[in-house]
């Protein structure tokens, strides 16, 4: 028989926000599993006691941006529209059907007026992840360091360009080292100075603070970049920096690396990386600090040589290189240039040699070089290709690419909403929280449901031994 209904919205429902909630929702997790008390004692010295109008629980305020990321919502002022017909959204901020949900506007200007230059977005991120050490889902020994591009919020096609001078760091560490080689060969010591560099940068007219993001095989356009770490145990968050797009995945590592260790105070055993921080700064900060560090394969131009370097044998205690099919000795030339490599050659054995058409084509003789920290190289080469590197490559993509994903997919990482480095920083800091409270909430109950699972199958193992 045909049914039909009529009129069912007047009709009148007698219901509590407990009834209108499904028992198993995201929100009830989060709400049973994550204190969020500490926000208040976090945010009273950006309150006025005594003066002012009543404010808006700071708590709810927080609350309207984890919405917002944990389902992807594309903006503020969508969150607060669908938190006005969503039960499920009005029972997690604690406001009933019959009260006004915030304005739009509510989160942005207490961003503006009181939260602006604080540093309340980084301590909500941090003591969420220390939830998630009490919880026993973060180890701190293992852990995995990659970046992902954010596109602006800018025109990729509107943009002006500006010569900016660029500093290159020095390597005090290395050039010491190069010096005393000079010394020993009695050649005069190279005289270092910080090197500045002139390059043409594109700035964007609408959002100067981004950085034009231009690599091989990639979306090209001005774009942040998340500098992010996880934790190998249940992949939290520990760690999201941002910069500028056209800032090298390698640069800000070690100061994340040292700030993850003392923040936390992690002992941290091993790292797996992808091939973008091959340098010698960040092998020698892994062997200083006793990390099993694992750094995937980049190759490198090998010029029109058929034999290769790796197949010449080097002589450590000699110092000198042996030829792979003659035999023949390239010595130490005693010439080190300023960047750390030392040359081996022998102009006149290899000039009769049969194989210098395949060899040394270009120039009629052999040419090494090879780095004065080139032990660094070799150990990490042995440590990417152990047993052990081999396993924590393959669980990096399982990790932080997982954690990216996630992002991308499911909580509206793919696009910068805001303007400048500084808020997309906050930003990123309460969306990782957001990822991070999912993230627990989950491995909780899954850990729950597989010990009453357990149990019952017990139960009936000895039901069917009686």
């Amino acid at each position: 028989m045909l049914s039909k209904k009529e009129n069912i919205q007047n009709e009148l429902i007698l219901y509590t926000m407990e009834d209108l909630v499904p028992q198993d929702s995201l929100y009830r997790k989060i709400d049973k599993y994550i204190d969020f008390s500490f926000i208040y004692d976090e945010v009273k010295d950006l309150y006025c006691n005594d003066n002012g109008r009543p404010s808006i629980d700071p708590v709810v305020l927080f609350k309207l941006v984890f919405i917002e990321a944990l389902d992807g919502l594309k903006s503020m002022r969508k969150t607060c529209e669908k938190i006005k017909v969503d039960a499920e959204y009005r029972w997690f901020l604690g406001i009933s059907f019959g009260y006004d949900t915030p304005h739009y506007s509510t989160f942005s200007q207490n961003y503006i007026r009181r939260f602006k230059g604080t540093d309340i977005f980084e301590k909500i991120f941090v003591n969420i992840v220390e939830q998630a050490i009490k919880y026993n889902l973060v180890k701190g020994e293992t852990f995995f360091t990659d970046s992902t591009h954010k596109k602006a919020n800018a025109n990729k096609n509107k943009f002006h360009e500006e010569l900016q001078q660029v500093v290159h760091k020095r390597k005090q560490w290395l050039e010491e080292e190069i010096n005393e080689e000079r010394k020993k060969q009695g050649k005069k010591e190279f005289e270092f100075k910080e090197k500045l560099e002139e390059k043409k940068v594109k700035i964007s007219n609408t959002d100067s603070e981004s950085g034009y993001y231009h690599r091989d095989n990639k979306e090209k356009g001005f774009m942040y970049l998340d500098h992010r770490t996880v934790d190998s145990k249940a992949n939290i968050i520990v760690d999201c920096f941002v910069t500028k797009g056209n800032v090298h995945d390698s640069v800000p590592f070690i100061d994340r690396a040292e700030y993850i260790k003392h923040k936390y105070g992690f002992d941290i055993k091993e790292w797996a990386l992808d091939s973008g921080y091959d340098t010698l700064e960040i092998k020698k900060y892994f062997e200083d600090n006793n990390i099993f560090g694992v750094i995937a394969y980049r190759s490198y131009q090998q010029g029109n040589t058929e034999i290769r370097k790796y197949k010449f044998k080097y002589n450590k205690e000699k110092d000198y290189y042996i030829c792979p099919k003659t035999g023949t000795i390239l010595p130490y030339t005693g010439r080190i240039d300023r960047n750390g490599y030392k040359y081996y050659s022998d102009r006149k054995n290899c000039k009769g040699c049969s194989e210098i058409e395949r060899c040394c084509k270009s120039q009629g003789y052999r040419v090494i070089r090879r780095h004065i920290k080139e032990e660094l190289n070799e150990r990490a080469r042995e440590r990417r290709l152990s047993e052990r590197g081999k396993q924590l490559y393959k669980l990096r993509k399982e990790k932080i690419e997982r954690s990216f994903a996630d992002s991308k997919q499911n909580h509206g990482y793919r696009y910068a909403m805001h303007k400048g480095i500084e808020k997309n920083q906050n930003y990123t800091w309460l969306i990782c929280a957001a990822q991070n409270m999912k993230n627990i909430v989950t491995k909780i109950t899954k850990g729950h449901k597989k010990r009453r699972t357990n149990h019952k199958n017990r139960l009936k193992s000895k039901k069917i031994y009686c």
